[in-house]
Formats: C-alpha cells, sequence, structure tokens
C-alpha cells in the first residue's frame, strides 16, 4: 500500500493520518483483532495481548508496507551500546538518566508512569500503538531527507520497490538507507546532549 509521505522532510496532518491508520490495521492483522479495538493509545502488551513474537512480526509487517528498516523495539537495549547499559539500569531498575532519556525518547508515554523505581522490564508493557506511530513517521521523514543524488555518476536514483534502498537507473548503484536503530540512535545522543545542554 502506498504511504502516499510528500518529497518534504516533514510529514503533514493529512499524511500523518494515513500512517496511523495503516499503523493500525497493521497491529490489527497481526493480532487477530478489529481494527477498532486497536487505538493509538492502547497498549501493545496490556492492552492487546501482545508477546514479543508478535511484536516482531508487527515490525517486519511496517518495514514491508512502509520499506523502512525497524529499530530495535526497546529503546534502553537500542541505547545501551552508546551510553552504557550501567547509565541507564542499575539492578533492573531504570536510572535518573535512563528515564528522562525514555521521557524525552517516547513522549506518548505520561510522565507520570516513569517515575524512580521503574524496572526495564516494565518498560516493553508501556509501548502502544502509538510508539509504533511514532517511528515509522521519524523513519519516513528521514527517509525523504536521503540525498538522491547518484554519488557516482550524478543521475537521481529511484527508491526500490522492495527493499529500504535507492537505487541509481543511470549506473546501477545502490545506496541502502540508514538501519532505523542507526537514526533512532542518533535521535537519542541528541535528546541527551540538548538534556545536558539545558542542565549547565
Amino acid at each position: 500500500m502506498a504511504t502516499d509521505i510528500p518529497d518534504t522532510d516533514r510529514v503533514t496532518s493529512a499524511q500523518q493520518e494515513v500512517i496511523e491508520q495503516r499503523v493500525r490495521q497493521i497491529v490489527a492483522k497481526a493480532l487477530e483483532l478489529d481494527v477498532d479495538e486497536v487505538q493509538l493509545s492502547s497498549s501493545l502488551v496490556d492492552e492487546l495481548g501482545a508477546e514479543s513474537l508478535d511484536l516482531l512480526d508487527i515490525a517486519f509487517m511496517l518495514e514491508r508496507a512502509f520499506k523502512i528498516e525497524f529499530p530495535r523495539i526497546d529503546i534502553l537495549e537500542r541505547a545501551a551500546g552508546h551510553f552504557g547499559e550501567e547509565s541507564l539500569v542499575v539492578d533492573g531498575v531504570v536510572t535518573d538518566f535512563g528515564l528522562a532519556l525514555l521521557r524525552r525518547g517516547m513522549p506518548e508515554i505520561a510522565s507520570e508512569r516513569l517515575q524512580a523505581g521503574t524496572r526495564d522490564v516494565d518498560v516493553m508493557r508501556m509501548i502502544t500503538v502509538q510508539s509504533f506511530v511514532r517511528i515509522v513517521t521519524r523513519l519516513l521523514e528521514a527517509k525523504e531527507q536521503f540525498p538522491r543524488t547518484c554519488p557516482v555518476c550524478g543521475a537521481m536514483m529511484e527508491e526500490s520497490d522492495i527493499m529500504p534502498e535507492f537505487v541509481c537507473p543511470a549506473c546501477g548503484t545502490i545506496q541502502p538507507l540508514p538501519s532505523g536503530d542507526e537514526i533512532l540512535l542518533q535521535d537519542l545522543i541528541a535528546l541527551a546532549d540538548d538534556r545536558n545542554g539545558s542542565s549547565q
């Protein structure tokens, strides 16, 4: 299904509605639910009954629908490689820094749910349909910002029909899109830098 995303780096409200509806449809299909049962605020685990394999299924279906490479769903796992696990979680409890990162990186979660004592295993239970919409929207925006000029011959590259990449019709050069992990990790690093800057 076409996503109707424009040639700008921001998604308009009309395109946002298309993304939201498509994500809801995919979640409903993966979990064998009626679309009306899948609301943006629905917790995938607690309200919709999704298990780990279901979340992977949904991510795979979103990749195919939007031609993106979905990141690891667990934001703490994604961030640990850069910030170090010990700065995010200690003895299974999310640190103050980890909580600040979650609040900024997952704005769809009510801040009162991210308080001292939050356990890392509880974060996955907070993921909502809106979390997936946010990730898809961000990756589509990143796709629109991706350079379209072939670095080899200068021709305009075209998006692949099946892979998250651009192909030059003139010389055949293939330029893969950055992975979802790469894009969202850079966003987290920027959020952490902003937080550090504002706290000084």
